[in-house]
């Protein structure tokens, strides 16, 4: 039995409301659940070995939680987004499922997931390089952000993985193979960069395979910074990005972080981060030099 004090390869985590943590539990093929102060966690999808059946996910990727308390998850390796409803024992398929391809009812590599208020997914097709909107109920996404083939042109994304999705229905994007993330407003035939963009490296005005995105209530992106063992914030309309977290060299020592995917900010600026060869998730207040392992 896989011990429930214990994570293997996060790679995105999401804060609801009352401050619980959903976990995307890679490498253990399940979402965990852990509430403020608890010393393990529960399973709430998943968790029954690696596979494709409606009880079981595959490298899961991508974890977004609804006011209602459904759960959406990027089963990465079964091109599939899954939704399982508080106390389900199973999921239910309400995107691709239909095998690896790039057809309007198939999926490649899912990473990324969002839900805006009226139900509709955002998924972060990798495989693809495009962006997928499924309304609800529907049978087929719609390309609402690339598309266009693999490359680092304004219509163009390469590899996008953690997505964000704000009221106004701008989409930001950890466009990871180009070192950059997009942003792209409704409608719209390409994206605009909002945060790296300037090749792969350490400088503040660049980054390295990004993989996870978050804006605050104030425009902020926080961008998990992936091979610069970082987070990095841009303020709406910068040039270069702030360390906010990590940067202090790979290791696994309270300042430090050892690849992160995933970032997710709190209405208080809380930083949570999947902190993926760390096997852990990490809290930094506002403003903190070091951070706390809340899993």
């Amino acid at each position: 039995m896989r011990k429930l004090n214990r994570l293997s390869y996060p790679k995105c985590v999401f804060v609801d409301s009352n401050g619980n943590l959903f976990i995307a539990d890679t490498e253990n093929h399940r979402i965990q659940k852990w509430v403020p102060g608890a010393t393990q966690g529960i399973t709430v999808a998943g968790g029954n070995g690696q596979g494709s059946a409606a009880d079981q996910l595959s490298y899961p990727s991508g974890v977004y939680v609804d006011g209602n308390g459904n759960i959406y998850i990027a089963d990465r390796s079964n091109n599939r987004i899954q939704k399982w409803t508080p106390g389900a024992t199973q999921g239910i398929t309400v995107a691709g499922g239909n095998g690896a391809g790039s057809s309007a009812n198939q999926l490649s590599w899912t990473h990324g997931v969002y839900v805006d208020l009226d139900g509709n997914l955002f998924v972060g097709d990798a495989g693809n390089h495009r962006i997928q909107k499924w309304m609800p109920g529907a049978t087929h996404g719609v390309t609402v952000a690339g598309g266009n083939g693999y490359g680092s042109a304004a219509d163009q994304l390469s590899s996008p993985k953690g997505i964000y999705v704000d009221s106004n229905e701008n989409i930001f994007i950890a466009d990871s193979g180009n070192n950059r993330i997009q942003k792209w407003t409704p409608g719209d035939s390409q994206g605009v960069t909002v945060a790296g963009g300037n090749g792969y490296g350490a400088s503040s005005n660049q980054l390295s395979n990004p993989t996870g995105v978050s804006v605050d209530n104030n425009g902020n992106l926080f961008v998990a910074d992936w091979l610069n063992n970082r987070i990095q914030k841009w303020t709406p309309g910068a040039t270069e990005g702030i360390t906010v977290a990590g940067g202090n060299g790979q290791g696994s020592a309270a300042d430090q972080l050892n690849n992160p995917t995933g970032v997710y900010v709190d209405n208080n600026g809380n930083i949570f981060i999947a902190d993926l060869f760390n096997h852990r998730i990490q809290k930094w207040s506002p403003g903190a030099i070091q951070g706390i392992t809340v899993v």
